[in-house]
């Protein structure tokens, strides 16, 4: 599997994931949309988008189109829009939500793409590097397995090739 680092023309992991974007929240999340809303509240509080509110809409359309839901507790939920500055990875683990998921089951960790509108290009790139990585089932059980942030964090760099 290529690296992120291998993609032509892509930002390095270390541009679009920081340790400090990784979350956990274990109440309040009652839908999708609620955890979508928080997902925007987060993005603007790193001040990763310049409007919760678009954030939000670019999330909510994208669920309308089809489910980011995966299998066994996995979304990869996304925003492409101007209000995105650069491209950014967020990560979620969460206590179980309710998705119209690939398998009906539940969602607990999630990864989230922020796109700008004009990196259609990388946006396809970045939602194919993680779609592959979710296909390892060690991959899956250490992230559903991590506890820390730092855990996660050196899991996922260390799946998509980052030094």
């Amino acid at each position: 599997m290529k690296s992120l680092v291998e993609f032509g023309g892509v930002q390095k992991m270390n541009e679009i994931f920081a340790e400090e974007n990784i979350f956990f929240i274990e109440e309040g999340l009652t839908d999708k949309n609620t955890f979508l809303k928080i997902v925007a509240e987060k993005a603007a509080e790193k001040e990763l988008v310049s409007s919760k509110e678009a954030c939000i809409k670019g999330l909510l359309e994208r669920e309308q189109q089809q489910t980011t839901g995966f299998q066994e507790g996995f979304a990869i939920p996304h925003c492409k829009n101007d209000t995105v500055y650069s491209p950014k990875l967020m990560y979620f683990k969460t206590a179980p939500i309710p998705w119209d998921s690939l398998d009906g089951n539940p969602i607990t960790d999630s990864f989230v793409l922020l796109i700008p509108e004009k990196a259609a290009d990388e946006h396809l790139k970045y939602l194919a590097l993680l779609s592959r990585a979710l296909i390892d089932d060690e991959f899956r059980s250490g992230i559903k397995a991590s506890q820390t942030q730092n855990e996660i964090y050196r899991l996922i760099c260390q799946k998509l090739g980052v030094k």
